[in-house]
């Protein structure tokens, strides 16, 4: 005969002692199925617990599933059963002594700190480029497009004619731009304004010209040789130079501003698009 092992009768024992200490909790889970009007094969099909596992725990058998298998064959038969887990669960760790291990906070990496400031760093990193790539741009249509430039200076007109500024000389004031010889202004009544020939048989009194938009353009206008300035026209702005010889004037869109020069009105510009002008119209 061999006798039996340590490890044997350790085994047999506990499954004993199991057996015996948990049927209190077997004898609960068949007075509660059966309260609840099932069969061990309906409580299977609705659980998904195999028949033979419900038959071993109604038995009080749990040593053959780790305690953590256990309370989860618990949880679910008590949710089939609509009660509340804590029915098993507590008869379960009152008779088996296996206590739920507290959940224990994992240790806090004393690096985790410094990672999210280099974290922190690196977004802000980007934000400065993008905020920067913003101003870049901005910077640019401000000095390269003139409707971005009239609609800025619109709003904050100290850019157009900063105070600390001194005034150009008439040496480095740039030349009066040259006429398109291609524009034929027309006013609205459809009759010719003048050729573009800028010096024949122009008036070297000056005059007065009054500029007033029908809709939103833009101009750059020199008086007398003067600094060229930017000007930027809304709906119904109207705006009155007075010159001493000329007046020299390109306009983004000959047809979103009227002219009158002494008075006289000479309608539209020009056609619709940018043209160049030079007061007064030559004869």
């Amino acid at each position: 005969m061999v006798a039996p092992t340590f490890f044997g009768d350790y085994v047999a024992e506990k499954t004993h002692n199991d057996s015996s200490s948990l049927e209190s909790l077997g004898q609960l889970l068949t007075a509660e199925r059966e309260k609840a009007g099932f069969t061990r094969n309906e409580l299977a099909s609705k659980t998904r617990i195999a028949i033979d596992e419900i038959a071993k725990m109604e038995g009080g058998q749990f040593s053959h599933v780790p305690p953590v298998y256990a309370r989860g064959f618990l949880k679910t038969l008590a949710g089939a059963l609509n009660l509340d887990p804590e029915t098993f669960l507590s008869e379960y760790r009152r008779l088996s002594g296996h206590k739920e291990a507290a959940v224990s906070k994992p240790l806090q990496n004393k690096y985790v700190e410094s990672d999210i400031l280099v974290e922190s760093g690196s977004s802000l990193s980007v934000g400065a480029l993008i905020v920067l790539t913003i101003l870049l741009a901005g910077v640019v249509l401000f000095f390269l497009n003139p409707t971005f430039h009239g609609l800025v200076t619109e709003y904050l007109p100290f850019l157009n004619n900063p105070p600390s500024s001194p005034a150009p000389s008439r040496s480095s004031a740039p030349s009066p731009p040259r006429p398109l010889s291609s524009v034929a202004p027309t006013s609205e009544t459809g009759s010719d304004l003048a050729p573009t020939n800028p010096t024949a048989g122009a008036n070297p009194g000056g005059g007065r010209l009054i500029l007033q938009a029908v809709k939103a353009s833009w101009a750059q206008i020199m008086v007398d040789e003067g600094a060229l300035k930017f000007v930027y026209f809304q709906p119904g702005q109207s705006q009155t130079y007075d010159s001493a010889k000329s007046i020299s004037l390109i306009a983004g869109d000959g047809q979103a501003l009227r002219a009158e020069w002494n008075g006289q009105d000479l309608g539209f510009l020009g056609p619709q698009g940018p043209l160049e002008l030079v007061f007064p119209l030559p004869r």
